[in-house]
């Protein structure tokens, strides 16, 4: 594995160091402090799919002083020089590590950029069959992120699929899908939180639900929402967005959001500590990641809502039951 600066007035690229490098004395080719950084791929599901396989191939690192890092992944137990992932294999606190311990120069980096092998290499496997998985020019540009001068920093860049994964057509003429950056962050992994717990299964079939189907923990930044300011999914941002359906007012996106399994179980990993407001919803199985649903409710049953504050490098615990439901 290695690691290219690019200096953009010169556009030459010079080889920095290389995967187990012992960084000599900490100064990089330009000067100045250095720390082992390793990054790992975690995720949230998505409905109805099993398999969501991307190859990672480089991460692209864009410093404050306008140098880029281009990381080539670790090789994997077969030799390539990619990392060929089914995204799936790694939700909640399960993460992928992909690239290891290696040197980068301290400071603030704009922007992280994924970049993924061509073609074929990524696909989507669900109930209707297998599907190309379309990522635009073959790159993610993500937010950005801090390097300080900790010996080692881990950073999870985690998927929110539910977010992040476009049907392209419609779900009777589906032409595969695309993924966008839209619900994938980068938690520095000593700053991460997560959140765990179980749903009363009296639930799933309470509220204004028609089936025991649709069962959704959502996670909302801050506290101090109302019941109509909560929203589902949807990304104002993109092209097909529908600005002319009404919103709620003073409309609140999800962080996150995560299924909850047939036990009632759930879990959200590598979070960034703070105040979040949770709530439970029994109908949301078409949650369009891009417009606005008016018809999915939440919280649902009500009474299915609470703040929580999450501590950094700690799980927490929290559990919905069906005494809490005003009904």
């Amino acid at each position: 594995m290695n690691i290219y600066k690019t200096v953009p007035v010169f556009a030459t690229a010079l080889l920095l160091s290389a995967c187990g490098s012992d960084g000599g004395d900490g100064a990089t080719a330009a000067g100045g402090s250095t720390a082992k950084v390793s990054f790992s791929v975690s995720d949230a599901p998505v409905d109805s799919l099993w398999d969501v396989t991307i190859a990672f191939d480089q991460l692209e690192l864009k410093h404050e002083n306008g140098q880029s890092y281009f990381i080539d992944v670790d090789t994997d137990s077969d030799g390539n020089d990619y990392q060929q992932l089914n995204l799936l294999d790694y939700q909640g606190t399960d993460s992928k590590l992909i690239i290891t311990s290696q040197e980068l120069p301290v400071g603030t980096y704009k922007e992280l950029i994924i970049h993924t092998k061509p073609g074929n290499m990524n696909w989507v496997d669900g109930g209707d069959g297998h599907y190309d998985l379309k990522i635009p020019s073959n790159k993610l540009r993500l937010g950005g992120f801090e390097v300080d001068a900790e010996a080692v920093q881990s950073f999870t860049i985690e998927f929110d699929l539910r977010k992040s994964l476009v049907l392209r057509g419609n779900e009777s003429n589906n032409n595969g899908f695309n993924l966008k950056p839209h619900g994938v962050t980068i938690i520095d992994n000593q700053a991460a939180a997560s959140l765990w717990g179980k749903v009363d299964v009296n639930l799933f079939s309470m509220g204004e639900c028609l089936a025991e189907s649709g069962n959704y923990v959502y996670l909302y930044e801050g506290h101090g929402h109302t019941d109509s300011m909560l929203s589902d999914n949807m990304d104002p941002n993109d092209e097909y967005f529908d600005s002319a359906r009404p919103l709620p007012d003073n409309a609140v996106m999800p962080y996150a959001s995560a299924s909850v399994d047939v036990d009632g179980s759930y879990a959200f990993g590598y979070l960034p500590g703070g105040n979040y407001t949770v709530a439970f919803t029994c109908n949301a199985e078409d949650d369009d990641p891009v417009n606005y649903d008016e018809n999915i409710i939440i919280e649902n049953p009500q009474g299915q809502r609470k703040e929580i504050t999450l501590d950094p490098m700690k799980e927490t615990e929290l559990n919905f039951v069906e005494s809490d439901s005003l009904l």
